[in-house]
């Protein structure tokens, strides 16, 4: 089962940042897969394939850590992309505020994985939420998108969840098989 855990939001943030989509929507002429509403997470680290094993060292590693930045505010504040802007792939909302809230996360994440042989990421961390993945070949996303404060939503962390990925044609499913509320 593949597994990823993921820092859940309010919903009225992501209504916001819903209606801000809508407009986003109509200036980006590309192929893009658009993430539901529903599936929307700031990843703090993606498991990959693992056993039920190394599920319950998930949740027990989760029980373990105390997640004292529930109830923080981050703030959401402009449109960015992997790999770049130009060469847009994966169409992201980037942090403003609460960065370093989602590394110490990200970090003590890690920390307490180790103790379960659960490797630790080769790349930095960039907390983002991916809005939608570009199907076709890679496309420069318009300037007046990218501007700072394109987007300025604050939302509030709710919870820190261990998620099962099932992939389907219709686009991924995510089923919480744990959560820290």
């Amino acid at each position: 089962m593949r597994l990823f855990i993921a820092v859940n939001f309010n919903s009225r943030s992501k209504k916001l940042i819903e209606k801000k989509l809508e407009y986003l929507k109509t200036k980006i002429n590309s192929d893009i897969k658009w993430v539901e509403r529903n599936n929307w997470h700031l990843t703090l680290k993606f498991i990959g394939e693992t056993s039920d094993k190394d599920k319950e060292n998930l949740i027990k590693a989760l029980k373990e850590i105390n997640f004292n930045q529930k109830n923080e505010y981050i703030q959401f504040a402009k449109l960015d992309a992997f790999p770049t802007s130009k060469t847009a792939k994966v169409i992201y909302l980037a942090l403003k505020q609460g960065k370093d809230i989602l590394s110490k996360m990200h970090d003590k994440l890690e920390e307490e994985l180790l103790k379960y042989d659960i490797e630790n990421d080769q790349r930095d961390y960039v907390p983002h939420l991916t809005l939608g993945r570009n199907k076709s070949k890679p496309f420069k996303i318009k300037e007046e998108l990218l501007q700072e404060n394109f987007i300025n939503i604050y939302a509030k962390i709710e919870s820190i969840s261990l998620y099962k990925s099932e992939l389907k044609a219709s686009g991924p499913e995510y089923i919480e098989l744990f959560s820290i509320k």
